[in-house]
């Protein structure tokens, strides 16, 4: 397992679990230390509507934002309203991507960092 600090680690977890509780697919981990110098950890979700990523990203940065690790954003509801099917949550070390799935197959992220190193949470 690549190094990971036990706190990045509790932070990875939770988001899992509500992924999980959100019913995300084909949720992936990856660390790209090794792979491009200002990237750190993605996660990578499917959900099957935008309300359904939505909500994800809303309880994702429920948690998250009280640890004030999110990059600058007044608040989840400034996020534009249209449906773009990918939601980009970056919180510093840790990038989330909610995707339905055609963005996911359209953008093939897994690919484009296929050099990355898959973690296991």
């Amino acid at each position: 397992m690549p190094n990971i600090s036990n706190e990045t680690l509790e932070h990875l977890k939770k988001i899992k679990q509500t992924l999980i509780e959100k019913k995300c697919e084909n949720i992936q981990f990856l660390d790209l230390k090794d792979v491009h110098s200002y990237l750190s950890l993605f996660v990578i979700a499917s959900v099957k509507t935008e309300t359904q990523g939505r909500s994800c990203a809303k309880d994702i940065d429920k948690y998250m934002k009280p640890l004030k690790l999110a990059v600058k954003r007044q608040n989840f509801a400034d996020l534009p309203k249209d449906a773009t099917g990918w939601i980009l949550l970056d919180y510093g070390e840790i990038c989330v991507h909610i995707m339905t799935d055609e963005m996911r197959n359209y953008y093939s992220l897994d690919r484009l960092w296929g050099d990355a190193t898959p973690i296991t949470i």
